[in-house]
This record gives structure tokens, C-alpha cells and sequence, in this order.
């Protein structure tokens, strides 16, 4: 039995279905675990593939790519470095899992499926515990965690380490209710555990990372701050009965609105990545909507002013729109709506306005980040879900603080947006323009445009994504 080990935490977000980007990523962390002197990385589910739905997950050549990758590094684990976990799919025969591999010594050690898998994917078998350095490990990927049975069988069966990687999204108490889903592990089965939550945003959700170790005397031992990439080492001793983490300083709280603003700018910005963004179309119009103002302050801060365009339908020099984009450095144009509303008379102005940012968004290229319905197929609505006091709220915290540091101290004052505001709606996605990036792209679109970011509180047991009862269809 070893008396230590070094175990890399690793919070990182991968690309969406782009295992050779996501691999390249992974020998990064490795190598850096590798001058810490860690004897294992934990990367987080689905650190391999991203998170692709089964549609995509189940399609021959993509399935091949994330074999091909997984192959590849798990060769190059024969330089006696860190041994490496990571999540991703596994189509084995028929049946497509959701797994975690255990890469050491130049092969593929052990894999795992999830039991409870989410929509789509098919169960594995109950797991039982893994041979690592004289040390057995308990592994769960996605929901297995969230409720008794799985690591009830693997303490029950050996297991001296429990190690869960899930998809939990952010929302409001979600800190506390992992914690105490957590805690009920821990003191069911008097093992420590760690929770190694993804990064990243799909559909209409964000995950926060926001690892968690707590030991077996029920004593939290780490706790990574949220939305942040990096690598943690943590250093693990046996006291001749368990293991335990040696205990490492807890970053101070997050307030709400902060978790808020930075879960809407990672929703942000993995939207653009997807549809490999280049510029950012933004109405801004504070007289008829305030919280344009709102999303303008987000898109800056996600992307930085330059690469943002202002559409403004006051007329220039007139109104507050023109003096807040100027302020905020964002490039505008105002838009001259007088001959089209004479052409037709029937027509709103704000129809127009929005019928010219879609037709600008088309045939630019640009992304459209909106407040109000939309039918260019790339738009997204950062405020959708939030309610008037939460948007009163963000605008409060974001006139007080610049996380970002794009705009420096001169920090422009903020229009409160108003109590109710209309929902975005919904429209067809656009056709497809890449195989496995455009198959991807199709669900994410699906039943959705623009789509926001939904911080409402979930049941840990509760997964929204990718519901298909059919399961995946093979090609």
C-alpha cells in the first residue's frame, strides 16, 4: 500500500465535437501534472469529446476520431508520466456508453459506463472498483454519484477512493446541493470523495467546474472557485486505515450575481465558438429597451468592445444609445428607419430594426446577441430566462465591478432594465455546414433560436440533456 499520492485536478472546457483539439488540450495538462510530480490527472466527463449528443456520439467517423485520440494518448502514458482519467463516448458493439478511461503504462487500463446513463446513451453494468498503484478506485461518470447505489456497490466491493465526474449545471444554490448530495455519499459509505464537475455550456445550460474534495470525516479538503481553467494538485496520505486529502485554502464565496454574469459569459462565449464567430451585431435601443444595455456590457466583456457592432435605431446624436456605445467603445451605426416606415406604413419600427439586424447578421457573418425575438439562426439572447429583479440585479453588481478588465476604471452607469420584458422566441435552425461540427450544431439549434442560459435550481438526479426515450439510432 502507498502511503501518498499526487492527484491533478484538472478544470478545463473542451471544444464541441473535436476529439484532436480536446486531445492536444489534454497532453498540455498532462505535461504540466507531469512537472508537479502527479502520479494521476482527473479531467472532467467528457474531456475528450465534448459534449455531443448521442445523435452525433453514435455516427461511425466520429466515433473512430474519438477512438483514434484515446488510442493515441493513451500511448504515449508508456513514458512512466502521470497516468491520465478522462470521459468520453464509447460506441462498444451496438451499444453507445457514456464512459470514463483510466490511460497508464501505454495502454487503455479499465473503462467505465455509466450505469445510469443520461437519455440516449445505454447502461453498463454496476462498476466495481480499479487497480491503481496498490490503490483501488471508485469511478462514476454522470448520475451514478447522485444517488446511493453505485457507490454503495463500490465501497461495498473495495473501493478505497470514490471519484465521480458529472455535468452539473449553475444556478442558484446549486453549491449547496451538490454539497450536501456530496456529504450523503461520504457518509454513507465513509469513503472520501471527489466531484469533478465540467466546465463548459450547451443547450441552455452552463456548468461551473467548482471541484469539491471532501474527506472521509466529512471535512471539505478542497474546493476550486468556478469558472476558472487550471491545474490543482492535491496531495493524498493513507493513515494506515484510509486516505485522506491533505486540506488546501477555500476561495471566498461568489456572489450571486457574479456566478450570474460569468455563467452567461461562458454561455456566450462557447455559443461563438461553435459558430466559429468572428464579430457581434448588438441593437441598441435604450429608450424602448433598457436592458439592451445590459447585453451590450456582457458582449464587451465576453469578446472585448472591438469586435462588437452597435445597430442604434434613435437617431445619431440623439438619446442615450449613442453616448453608451461611445462610452463603452463599441463601434455603431445608426439606422435611418424614416423610408421604410413611409414605404410601409403598417410596420413597427422595431420589426424593421430587428428585420435589419437579421439581414446585416446574414449577410456578414456576424452574430446577433439580442434581447428580443430573432430569426437569424446564430443569435443568442443572454437575458432570456431572467427576470426583471434578476436583471435589476445584475445591472447593479456589473455599475460596481468589471470582472473582465476590458473597461478599465471609467466604467460606464448602466440603464436599470425594467421589471417584465418579453421572452425570445423560438425559429428553425439554419442547414447544416460541417459533418460532425454541423451535426452537433443541429441539435444544439434544435426547437431553439436564440437560446440563453437557464440558471433555474435542478434536483442533483435531474438531467435535461438530450432527452431522446428511443436512444441513439446508428447510422
Amino acid at each position: 500500500m502507498p502511503e501518498s499520492l499526487r492527484i491533478a485536478i484538472a478544470q478545463t472546457n473542451p471544444r464541441m465535437a473535436d476529439p484532436e483539439a480536446n486531445a492536444g488540450r489534454l497532453r498540455g495538462l498532462r505535461a504540466q501534472a507531469a512537472m508537479q510530480g502527479a502520479d494521476l490527472l482527473l479531467t472532467p466527463e467528457l474531456s475528450l469529446s465534448g459534449a455531443v449528443p448521442a445523435e452525433l456520439a453514435v455516427h461511425p467517423g466520429f466515433a473512430a476520431a474519438c477512438e483514434a485520440a484515446l488510442a493515441s494518448l493513451a500511448a504515449e502514458t508508456a513514458d512512466g508520466g502521470p497516468a491520465l482519467i478522462l470521459g468520453t463516448p464509447w460506441r462498444d458493439g451496438p451499444r453507445l456508453h457514456d464512459s470514463i478511461a483510466l490511460l497508464e503504462g501505454g495502454t487503455i487500463r479499465a473503462r467505465r459506463a455509466a450505469h445510469e446513463p443520461r437519455p440516449g446513451y445505454d447502461p453498463g453494468p454496476v462498476p466495481g472498483p480499479i487497480a491503481f498503484r496498490e490503490t483501488r478506485l471508485g469511478l462514476m461518470t454522470g448520475r451514478d454519484w447522485r444517488h446511493p447505489a453505485t457507490p454503495e456497490t463500490l465501497a461495498e466491493t473495495g473501493a478505497e477512493l470514490l471519484i465521480a465526474l458529472d455535468s452539473l449545471p449553475a444556478g442558484p444554490e446549486a453549491d449547496e446541493t451538490r454539497l450536501q448530495t456530496a456529504l450523503a455519499r461520504v457518509v454513507e459509505n465513509d469513503l472520501p470523495l471527489i466531484l469533478l464537475n465540467r466546465l463548459g455550456a450547451e443547450e441552455e445550460e452552463a456548468h461551473d467546474g467548482a471541484a469539491l474534495i471532501l474527506n472521509a470525516d466529512r471535512a471539505p479538503a478542497l474546493r476550486l472557485p468556478p469558472f476558472a481553467e487550471g491545474l490543482t494538485l492535491t496531495e493524498w496520505r493513507h493513515d494506515g486505515t484510509r486516505w485522506y486529502c491533505v486540506p488546501q485554502p477555500s476561495p471566498p464565496p461568489m456572489p450571486a450575481p457574479e456566478q450570474l454574469w460569468r455563467a452567461i459569459l461562458l454561455a456566450l462565449r462557447d455559443h461563438a465558438d461553435r459558430h466559429e464567430a468572428a464579430a457581434f451585431l448588438i441593437p441598441l435601443s435604450l429608450s424602448s429597451s433598457p436592458e439592451s444595455a445590459l447585453a451590450a456590457l456582457l458582449a464587451a466583456d465576453a469578446f472585448g468592445p472591438a469586435r462588437l457592432r452597435a445597430l442604434l435605431a434613435e437617431p445619431e446624436g440623439e438619446g442615450a444609445a449613442p453616448d453608451f456605445a461611445h462610452r463603452l467603445g463599441i463601434p455603431f451605426e445608426t439606422l435611418d428607419l424614416a423610408p421604410a416606415l413611409a414605404a410601409l406604413p403598417w410596420a413597427a419600427a422595431a420589426q424593421l430594426h430587428q428585420l435589419a439586424l437579421d439581414s446585416l447578421a446574414e449577410t456578414t457573418g456576424a452574430l446577433p446577441i439580442v434581447t428580443v425575438p430573432s430569426a437569424c439562426p446564430t443569435a443568442f439572447a443572454p437575458l432570456k430566462y431572467l427576470s426583471g429583479p434578476e436583471r435589476r440585479a445584475l445591472a447593479v453588481w456589473r455599475n460596481a465591478n468589471h470582472p473582465s478588465g476590458l473597461l478599465g476604471p471609467g466604467n460606464p452607469a448602466l440603464p436599470l432594465p425594467p421589471v417584465d420584458s418579453p421572452a425570445a422566441t423560438g425559429h428553425d435552425p439554419a442547414p447544416p455546414r460541417r459533418l460532425w461540427q454541423s451535426l452537433a450544431l443541429a441539435d444544439y439549434k434544435r426547437r431553439q433560436a436564440p437560446p440563453g442560459v437557464k440558471p433555474g435550481p435542478r434536483a442533483p438526479g435531474h438531467d435535461r440533456r438530450h432527452t431522446n426515450p428511443d436512444g441513439p439510432k446508428a447510422p
